[in-house]
């Protein structure tokens, strides 16, 4: 199937069978995906009337409860018996750390997608997986595992305030991104920043000598964002009142990163998104 065939469509179900069935080996530019896990929420996909009231026609997306059952069993015996023998031999090691249990089940969840992603990565192109500490260790090595420690990247570290602080443990204020390509011919496109007030009034001469100026584009992004704030509001214009939902403006920048520019040729797949966290399910464009 050529890619005009699926350009900008969005696609409601398992990103497991849709990878299967519809994508391609080698079709996509740019893959972003964020995997809740143990929020122990059912996340709906939300519709809202014209007045901005919710709807009663509501459609359960999935519940993000993960149990050892019948389903990662099969799945854990197909890639032990048919996957790459580095994840294979990870997941056996993994099985024998964590025992039967959910962090197990969801990981076995994420490695069978992994290798799929990986399957219609192009070569050129980047996987961003948004995480959180609560599994963010053990993903990276399944990420590892499947794309090769040496095509890992960058660990994006997305900083925002939000939310209450504990009493007995630093405030949990960040984010993990983990960017690995397929191969060592990805795209990158350098984003950049504001200069702050105090470089913008010394300049660079004064610290690094007379060779150095100011870039007319600002500041090389570095691997840790603190501008992109959380989508905190009930009443912003974002809002689809998931708890997990991210703001349109780090997916625009990654987007930004890994896509080639406008001028690209018709027809081109742009981006493959893979995410349920309200900003999308699966899409194509």
């Amino acid at each position: 199937m050529g890619n005009d065939a699926w350009k900008n469509k969005l696609y409601f179900g398992d990103i497991l069978d849709i990878l299967r069935e519809y994508i391609p080996d080698e079709s996509v530019d740019l893959i972003y995906l964020d995997p809740p896990f143990n929020s122990k929420a059912t996340y709906n996909v939300l519709f809202k009337e014209k007045n901005g009231t919710k709807s009663v026609a509501q459609i359960k997306a999935f519940d993000d409860t993960w149990h050892w059952g019948l389903e990662s069993e099969r799945a854990y015996r197909e890639l032990v018996t048919e996957g790459p023998k580095k994840l294979a031999d990870l997941l056996q090691a993994l099985r024998q750390f964590l025992g039967s249990n959910d962090m197990m089940a969801y990981l076995t969840m994420m490695a069978i997608r992994l290798v799929e992603l990986h399957r219609v990565l192009k070569s050129t192109g980047s996987i961003y997986l948004h995480c959180d500490p609560t599994a963010s260790h053990y993903l990276k090595i399944l990420m590892d595992s499947v794309f090769g420690a040496k095509n890992f990247r960058n660990e994006i570290v997305w900083c925002y305030t939000s939310g209450g602080v504990p009493k007995r443990d630093f405030a949990r204020k960040h984010d993990i991104i983990l960017r690995y390509s397929k191969t060592d011919k990805f795209k990158f496109n350098p984003q950049y920043r504001p200069y702050s007030p105090g470089t913008l009034e010394r300049g660079l001469t004064k610290v690094k000598g007379p060779k150095y100026k100011l870039r007319k584009e600002g500041a090389i992004m570095q691997d840790w964002w603190a501008d992109l704030q959380k989508v905190l509001s009930p009443t912003a214009k974002e809002t689809l009142g998931y708890p997990t939902q991210k703001p349109e403006s780090l997916l625009e920048r990654i987007v930004k990163v890994g896509c080639a520019p406008r001028a690209e040729p018709p027809g081109v797949l742009r981006v493959e998104v893979a995410i349920r966290d309200g900003s999308a399910e699966g899409g194509a464009g």
